[in-house]
């Protein structure tokens, strides 16, 4: 598998950027839909009776397993059919299903709903990063990938103050209609105003040819030879567990150990994965771009030095006993990741051909998201109802280091990932 080279000097047009942000917003509701959910943990659990253990289970498998297999098939269709309609179907479908979750009343229509909206969600992230790989060239992608990221941080910075505090007045079940029927709004807007580029023009941009009618077979095969590919999957597990362990549990974290309700943890992840979250990705993303222009290898070189620095932050996060320190420590783990985030799918979309963009994406997810999100929520529920209960509420501050450990695992991997991605280069050079 080479990387995509194509139009490198190409600028998009004024479409691209409209499509991205839409995208964007649509990766934002994404983000908020399956998210909330940790959000409004405590309420919920108070309303029905759930352990922690069921609790992880519903915010990792019960979601993860479904959205992550989904993802490929669903992605390998967008490859050859068009990934516009299959992006609007599927946000379409999970705002339906968003809605109607206010209404569950046992863990078994939790967990039915939780399914639902993982095959709605599946729709989203391959097909939309191929897209943007389609819109933009190499050159813009990784500002393209932190716009596109950036949704996520300006969903939680609008919505997650505006759920805290209809939760807390009016009760958790109606902020989920509410998200419900913005998302099917902007559905409506993707078919309107969203553009895919020609697969003729996009086909003969690929400088390694070839033909656009790979059976999934073919495609699979060609992603999953490449040992770069791999060397980022596993370290985007790692990201992904560590990720998934404090988005997940960071609510309950706050309500137990420093005695923030809804509202308020809503208020204060507005402010940091919101307001700083979009401060950083885009700061992030120009820094990064503005880097490659003297060494293309700062795309995998940023990550890794990232990812060392939220080691340390984390740390500080979970363990700190003043607010002063545990809030610079969240400040902290809030940049580097949202720098993280871009350049790791900016890395990916290069990678991968145009025409198996989405199925690689995908089979990336499938691995990012089956083993890092079905684990991380999980471990954490496990140790907090096994060898870490005597603890009590402190248990969480503990269980919460695997996110850290977890972390240091992956500096490891994209380590590996910028030696071979150096190589590569240094024979490009010779050759």
């Amino acid at each position: 598998m080479q990387p995509d080279q194509s139009g490198q000097s190409a600028k998009p047009g004024v479409g691209a950027f409209v499509a991205l942000g839409i995208l964007s917003g649509t990766v934002g509701l994404n983000t908020v839909d399956r998210n909330m959910f940790g959000l409004l943990l405590p309420m919920i659990q108070k309303d029905i009776a759930i352990s922690d253990t069921g609790l992880g289970f519903l915010m990792g498998p019960a979601f993860v397993i479904v959205y992550s297999i989904a993802g490929v098939p669903i992605a390998w269709l967008a490859d050859k059919a068009g990934r516009k309609s299959i992006i609007a179907a599927g946000l379409a479908l999970w705002s339906a299903v968003t809605a109607m979750t206010g209404l569950a009343s046992t863990m078994a229509h939790l967990f039915a709903a939780r399914i639902m909206l993982g095959i709605g969600e599946a729709s989203n992230m391959a097909p939309s990063s191929a897209l943007i790989g389609d819109l933009f060239p190499q050159r813009y992608r990784v500002m393209a990938m932190a716009v596109f990221a950036a949704g996520g941080p300006v969903a939680i910075m609008i919505f997650y103050p505006t759920i805290g505090w209809i939760a807390q007045n009016h009760g958790w079940r109606y902020a989920y209609p509410l998200m419900g029927t913005i998302g099917l709004l902007v559905a409506v807007l993707t078919m309107a105003f969203v553009r895919e580029p020609g697969r003729d023009r996009v086909a003969a941009a690929d400088a390694s040819g070839g033909d656009d009618t790979l059976t999934f077979r073919a495609a699979a095969s060609s992603v999953l030879r490449s040992g770069r590919f791999l060397l980022l999957c596993a370290g985007g597990v790692a990201v992904s567990i560590n990720y998934s362990a404090l988005l997940a549990w960071f609510p309950t974290f706050m309500e137990r150990v420093h005695g923030l309700d809804a509202q308020q943890v809503g208020a204060m992840l507005g402010m940091y994965k919101g307001l700083l979250g979009v401060a950083a990705t885009i700061g992030g993303g120009l820094l990064v771009t503005w880097l490659m222009r003297f060494d293309a290898r700062w795309l995998a070189w940023a990550p890794l030095i990232c990812v060392l620095g939220m080691v340390p932050a984390q740390f500080m996060l979970l363990l700190a006993a003043t607010p002063l320190a545990w809030h610079l420590g969240l400040a902290l783990d809030t940049i580097l990741m949202s720098i993280v985030t871009p350049c790791l799918f900016a890395l990916l979309i290069t990678l991968l051909e145009p025409r198996i963009r989405a199925t690689g994406t995908a089979l990336y997810l499938l691995i990012f998201n089956l083993i890092g999100q079905s684990v991380g929520p999980v471990i954490v529920g496990a140790l907090n109802d096994g060898p870490l209960i005597g603890l009590g509420s402190a248990a969480i501050r503990y269980s919460l280091l695997a996110a850290p450990a977890a972390m240091g695992l992956g500096a490891l991997f994209l380590y590996g990932l910028s030696i071979a991605m150096a190589r590569v280069q240094a024979g490009s050079a010779v050759s």
